[in-house]
């Protein structure tokens, strides 16, 4: 949908960012729908018109940006690969890049998972634990095998997010390190998500793939 406002023209889509971005940024007390209308320049009727109450828009933004994300990790589900290591590699990776290049997904889980709530029961049912369950049992078979230490989806959920996406959850801390990382350069992303992912799936003390 899209609609016309003097001379701007509005996608949903274009709406539904910005308020994803403004939720993240501000959290859900903190934003204003009339500033988020202000900044794309439109009327302040146009999103309760076509969301209702903040509320819904919060939902809206969130099914928007998680969706998304959920595209880029269905397809693992049925890519070849080698082998179980290389799959769960792969999906580390992937979920890494994936969250990466959308920030404001994890800035908002950080802010709904600080205390319990409405909001953050709808994100862990809706989308963190149907993307832990698409590694669960990869994980629980290689375990059996002896070939990863854990069987935990919740610790690897955490490195992976709070680890490996700090960088682009918290880029101001990561400008202070010296290692920002942009979410609109695939290739820093891509960059980023592998060495994380060494780091996390090889150990600190492992040799580097490309040392072998």
């Amino acid at each position: 949908m899209s609609e016309r406002t003097g001379e701007r023209v509005v996608s949903d889509e274009e709406l539904l960012d910005a308020a994803l971005e403004a939720f993240a940024r501000d959290g859900f007390a903190g934003t204003s729908v009339r500033e988020v209308a202000r900044t794309l320049g439109v009327s302040h009727n146009l999103i309760p018109q076509r969301f209702g109450s903040k509320e819904r828009l919060w939902y809206a933004a969130v099914d928007h940006g998680f969706s998304r994300l959920l595209a880029d990790l269905l397809p693992l589900a049925t890519e070849p690969f080698p082998d179980d290591v290389a799959r769960l590699r792969a999906w580390m990776v992937r979920f890494v890049e994936a969250n990466a290049a959308r920030p404001a997904l994890l800035r908002i889980i950080n802010r709904e998972a600080a205390a319990p709530g409405p909001r953050l029961d709808y994100l862990f049912e809706r989308y963190i634990k149907p993307v832990g369950e698409l590694g669960a049992q990869l994980l629980a078979d290689l375990h059996r095998r002896g070939e990863v230490a854990t069987t935990s989806v919740a610790l690897v959920y955490f490195l992976l997010t709070h680890g490996a996406g700090g960088p682009t959850t918290f880029p101001a801390l990561a400008e202070r390190f010296g290692e920002p990382v942009e979410p609109g350069d695939p290739a820093a992303v891509r960059h980023h998500a592998r060495a994380a992912v060494d780091v996390l799936f090889d150990g600190l003390r492992g040799r580097h793939p490309a040392a072998e």
